[in-house]
């Protein structure tokens, strides 16, 4: 027989077997409703005397998160299901501004960040370098590695614009990580970049940005404050941050009881005053400074400068108790200074490391003027110079050689005037002149940057004004526009928490209603289930908790992990057969005949 015909009959031999054993094959029926069995939720004890009261504690002791490292967590499965969600909302959001998703590499390159201007700025880039010496870093941000990117496929004002955003994980060395999610050194964050031809259609396309997020937070139903804000580092002259009003925030945000003013206490007046070299100093003042005036120092980025700040107190009411960090506005002294140097507000005991320092200095040849140690005097307008020769006669004796001295202040008659002080809650409002200002704690949860040619310039991305051969090369215009997706998370939490654990909005809770029954109801609350989750009125994303554990455990369970609707067969459903519905956010706690649970379900998540 030739051999191909014996190939044929063997494969038609075994597949005859092959169906003869598939006649033996027993059908199973696979359950796809979502149970709480079939999810990891590890069980995380705590210090028992320890206060549960900041949000990642709480995400922590609910099972959603995990931490690995200081300022590094990792997400578990209900964790996860929360960003999820969250992401896919960002992702409805960003479509209505004509957006395409990417996803760039976590790496870029230390000489794209030179050219950019910004490796030297930042001491929190995680740096290294791979086995050919290539320096490279994790990247915070990535302006540079888009700009680039984009500017490799578009050469025409007919190719713009263009929008496009990821969701990814972000990477900033903290010195001081704090506030668990709120302010790691790993977190995720999206990030959409636009790209305009012309001014105008940058403002354009900024404004339906700043309409998007709009359109996102209020989908979280939670309170949010839009406030002018600085631009920082990221560059640009308009942005605008969003903020939950939280006592877990590290931000100061001012509204007024009258107007619609509402910006950070970092949107300070950009007027830049230059250093005047103090060439007569005062050999001896024995005049003290005025009971009224405060004083607070700060280091320079290079740890040579050292920055007094000086403001007077306003007398009506208030405490001269006060530390000086509480009057003078550290913001306001980094904007008078930019054009001179950077400050770094963050450094405690400035005036000790300068002085530090400077002595490690002593020997070292210093004709240099980079090489100087340098004290810059900054006055508010309310204090003259005469008002602080005790402090610099003090500072001229501790360093008779090796220190520059500069001060930097405004005349009576200048049209700009230097503003140290901080705004208070209670001042009158600096817009209106009728309202008065209120203070708010809050969480930067989202940033909205308009760089303009911030990076196109010095990245070389331009493109020609007209169609024409000859016609100027032109940088494009640019914005940067962030959401801090797990900074949101614990956010959220923050905000909704209450003494008996998590309470999350609707359209990013793990579950938006879960089941507890008592035993012997495993079958009704099956039923229960399927038609929650097939009612033609709107699927309703549900959870069976079907744990061997009491009833009381699971609801106190269900209360801490924060799901909006608890559906509760328990003793009501024994004896009179009605289920319990409660929700802790509209505080509602009803026992509802079991044919008018869905309808009721539903009405409850339309209400949330």
């Amino acid at each position: 027989m030739p051999s191909h015909l014996a190939g044929g009959a063997s494969h038609r031999s075994a597949n005859r077997l092959l169906c003869r054993g598939r006649l033996n094959i027993r059908h199973s029926h696979v359950d796809s409703r979502q149970r709480i069995s079939k999810i990891w939720i590890p069980p995380v004890k705590l210090n028992q005397q320890a206060v549960v009261n900041d949000a990642t504690t709480l995400l922590t002791k609910a099972g959603y998160v995990s931490q690995a490292y200081a300022g590094i967590f990792h997400m578990l499965p209900l964790g996860l299901r929360v960003q999820e969600k969250l992401e896919r909302l960002i992702d409805k959001h960003m479509k209505l501004v004509s957006a395409s998703k990417v996803a760039l590499s976590s790496i870029s390159s230390q000489e794209l960040w030179r050219k950019s201007k910004r490796l030297g700025k930042s001491s929190e880039l995680f740096k290294f370098k791979d086995r050919k010496d290539t320096a490279m870093l994790l990247s915070p941000t990535h302006e540079e590695e888009i700009t680039t990117l984009v500017s490799q496929f578009v050469q025409s004002p007919k190719q713009l614009p263009v929008r496009v955003y990821q969701i990814g994980r972000k990477y900033r060395d903290e010195r001081r990580p704090r506030g668990g999610l709120l302010r790691g050194r790993e977190f995720t964050m999206k990030d959409l970049y636009t790209f305009d031809p012309t001014l105008a259609d940058a403002h354009k396309t900024y404004d339906q940005v700043r309409a998007a997020y709009r359109s996102f937070l209020n989908e979280l139903t939670i309170p949010y404050i839009e406030a002018q804000a600085d631009s920082g580092d990221m560059g640009g002259d308009l942005s605008h941050e969003y903020h939950f009003p939280n006592d877990a925030g590290e931000d100061t945000v001012i509204t007024c009881t009258s107007c619609d003013i509402a910006r950070n206490e970092e949107y300070v007046s950009r007027n830049t005053f230059p250093p005047t070299r103090i060439e007569c100093i005062p050999e001896t003042n024995e005049s003290p400074l005025g009971a009224r005036v405060v004083q607070e120092d700060y280091l320079g980025q290079r740890g040579t400068d050292l920055v007094r700040a000086f403001a007077q107190r306003p007398i009506e009411g208030e405490s001269a108790r006060d530390a000086p960090q509480e009057w003078i506005n550290s913001y306001a002294v980094k904007a008078v200074l930019k054009d001179a140097l950077d400050v770094d507000t963050g450094v405690e005991e400035a005036a000790e490391k300068f002085a530090s320092s400077h002595r490690s200095s002593v020997g070292v040849d210093q004709t240099q003027a980079a090489d100087m140690h340098r004290i810059f005097y900054v006055l508010d307008q309310t204090v003259s110079p005469h008002e602080i020769q005790t402090v610099l006669a003090a500072d001229v004796r501790q360093y008779p050689n090796g220190v520059e001295f500069f001060i930097v202040d405004s005349k009576p008659n200048d049209t700009a005037q230097i503003d140290l002080l901080r705004l208070r809650d209670g001042n009158n409002c600096p817009e209106c002149k009728e309202g008065k200002l209120k203070m708010h704690k809050a969480i930067e949860i989202g940033h909205t940057f308009h760089l303009g040619r911030r990076y196109s310039s010095v990245l070389d991305f331009k493109i020609r004004e007209d169609h024409e051969k000859n016609s100027p090369l032109t940088p494009v215009e640019m914005g940067c526009h962030g959401i801090g997706v797990t900074r949101l998370i614990a956010a959220v939490a923050s905000c909704l928490k209450d003494e008996k654990g998590l309470n999350w909005p609707k359209v990013i809770a793990p579950f938006e209603a879960i089941i507890l029954r008592s035993d012997e109801f495993k079958e009704p609350a099956e039923q229960l289930y399927d038609e929650l989750s097939s009612s033609e009125h709107g699927v309703v994303d549900a959870v069976l908790d079907d744990r061997d554990v009491s009833l009381p455990y699971k609801m106190k369970d269900a209360d801490m992990i924060g799901y909006p609707v608890l559906i509760i067969l328990g003793k009501a459903f024994s004896k009179e057969g009605l289920v319990e519905i409660q929700c802790r956010r509209l505080k509602i706690k009803e026992k509802v005949a079991r044919d008018q649970v869905t309808s009721f379900v539903q009405d409850v998540l339309a209400r949330l």
